[in-house]
């Protein structure tokens, strides 16, 4: 009697563990989780801001959008807690932000005066290609884009989008710069074009670097402080260097593809000789 009882009291104690063990994975698994949904959020508050006509604040929402995003699965993979859960959830909200959020930004900044069919048909392409990205991402996710994203990733595509109106809207406080717009969000007939670019481009096959892991010490920390100065810069300035940043990141990313693919073809070259 007394094997029997102590028997069914190491059961119950194997079960009490066993519960405190899955409450802490469900306690670890939702602090990614909070991250996304602030994400979310912001990028709520953006499409909010567009509407109310205050398009400064709802450019810089999506930038604080993507400072989340950029961490939530960071903090998944130290606290070991990532999901299919997680990957999808982070997904949705990037639609939000990254998607829907600039898609009625384009629409409210440049894209308003012209029909509404013609101006939704500019302000859609954004929405559907960064889409379009983001269930390509999911897919491709394990094999693929573990070393780079294939396609400009749609963080960067709606800041680069987002950029454009904090450019030129505060250049008129550069006066160095000698270059006066003569629309002050930018002349919309050259800004559109150049989104469905940008959009395009989320869909291609061009590689682009995934954000430095956060590492203080070792060969490459450097990047990590890099990407630090180039962040305090652009909410040093209010957000005016946004777009040069994301420019010149996204035009790296294009020569790094060309010289590889000319590589690729020389060596294809010496081969067939």
């Amino acid at each position: 009697m007394v094997s029997r009882f102590l028997q069914l009291e190491e059961l119950k104690m194997g079960k009490i563990i066993s519960n405190k063990q899955k409450h802490r994975r469900v306690n670890k698994a939702m602090i990614p989780s909070l991250f996304t949904i602030v994400n979310m959020f912001f990028g709520f508050l953006s499409i909010l801001a567009s509407m109310r006509g205050e398009f400064h604040l709802a450019a810089m929402y999506i930038i604080y959008g993507a400072l989340f995003d950029s961490v939530d699965g960071k903090i998944a993979r130290a606290l070991n807690s990532t999901s299919d859960f997680g990957i999808q959830f982070d997904s949705l909200a990037d639609i939000i932000t990254f998607c829907a959020a600039p898609a009625v930004f384009v629409y409210m900044v440049w894209a308003r005066p012209l029909d509404l069919y013609i101006g939704g048909f500019f302000a859609f392409i954004p929405l559907m290609m960064g889409a379009i990205r983001l269930a390509k991402f999911n897919i491709e996710a394990e094999n693929d884009q573990k070393a780079g994203f294939i396609g400009i990733p749609t963080p960067l595509a709606a800041m680069t989008i987002v950029g454009i109106y904090l450019f030129f809207s505060q250049l008129s406080q550069y006066p160095f710069l000698h270059w006066t717009p003569h629309v002050i969000q930018g002349n919309g007939r050259t800004v559109l074009p150049f989104i469905m670019l940008i959009s395009f481009l989320m869909i291609s096959k061009i590689p682009f670097p995934k954000f430095p892991p956060i590492t203080f010490i070792g060969k490459e920390s450097w990047k990590f402080y890099l990407l630090l100065v180039l962040i305090i810069s652009i909410f040093y300035t209010n957000g005016f260097t946004l777009m040069p940043i994301s420019l010149l990141i996204i035009l790296g990313g294009i020569i790094k593809w060309t010289s590889i693919a000319r590589m690729e073809m020389e060596y294809e070259k010496k081969e067939d000789v």
